[in-house]
């Protein structure tokens, strides 16, 4: 019952790797999943999470602001009541992480799982890199943008990525090669080859 994580700069296509991969070996496949299950246990939306997970706590306490007078907060704060800061939404990420590894057979495709179960028995960690040029084109191609748009959203992804691993970091990067059990630059392999790879690794 093994376990593999996806972590990707964006545009090195770790989404679509992943995917491949789950159906090859007939794992469950979790990607934006875990914003729902968070959202279920902290009593939050969907949306709430995701917005939190690309700016921060800043805005989400400026959304609370609006629709909440300070005096209730605390109230928020209970069981009863919706309510997260960076505390709870971590303690609840890594909680249903280390939940789906208990239940193994699933491919995590990032929300830090490299740092939550590193050094886990059974568990895979891949890193997908890519140069700029092929992030650019698989952007562009993947999501229909023209260039100075892909620009602009790779520019964004990378900044959202290196707030949110700040969470979990150890004192090694996210791109460092000694949190993960193989690194593939996908500007030199291709999306065959890197299935083979990782197919090759786990078996």
């Amino acid at each position: 019952m093994a376990v593999i994580t996806i972590s990707r700069e964006f545009g090195a296509g770790g989404k679509t790797l992943g995917e491949i991969i789950s159906k090859k070996l007939g794992y469950e496949y979790v990607d934006k999943e875990i914003i729902t299950k968070i959202a279920e246990k902290i009593k939050v939306s969907s949306g709430d999470v995701l917005s939190y997970e690309k700016y921060g706590a800043t805005k989400l306490t400026k959304f609370l602001d609006k629709i909440v007078s300070s005096d209730f907060i605390e109230r928020l704060i209970s069981d009863k009541y919706g309510y997260m800061d960076e505390e709870r939404y971590a303690e609840m990420l890594k909680a249903i992480i280390r939940e789906l590894y208990e239940h193994g057979n699933v491919v995590i495709i990032g929300r830090g799982s490299q740092y939550i179960l590193r050094g886990y028995e059974n568990v895979w960690h891949i890193l997908l890199v890519a140069d700029n040029d092929y992030r650019l084109r698989f952007v562009m191609d993947k999501l229909n943008y023209d260039e100075k748009d892909a620009l602009t959203n790779i520019k964004q992804e990378d900044k959202i990525r290196e707030r949110f691993l700040s969470h979990f970091n150890d004192r090694l990067s996210q791109n460092d090669p000694r949190l993960y059990d193989l690194v593939i630059n996908m500007s030199r392999i291709s999306l065959e080859k890197a299935e083979e790879m990782i197919l090759k690794l786990v078996s």
